[in-house]
């Protein structure tokens, strides 16, 4: 096992992302405008998900 001062460093380069995800009733279909309700941010990207992963 490593002490603390044996701990290998990380460093990731990529994007970190918030999406915006709305949750619609169906899917629209071409010309059809449907409303949302609530919405959430989830965090990702690339770069963050491999830093997680890591």
């Amino acid at each position: 096992m490593l002490s603390g001062m044996d701990t290998p460093g990380v460093v990731v380069v990529g994007s970190a992302n918030l999406d915006v995800v709305v949750p619609v009733p169906h899917h629209p279909v071409t010309g059809e405008t449907v409303m949302g309700g609530d919405h959430a941010l989830v965090p990702g990207g690339k770069g963050a998900n491999q830093a997680v992963a890591a």
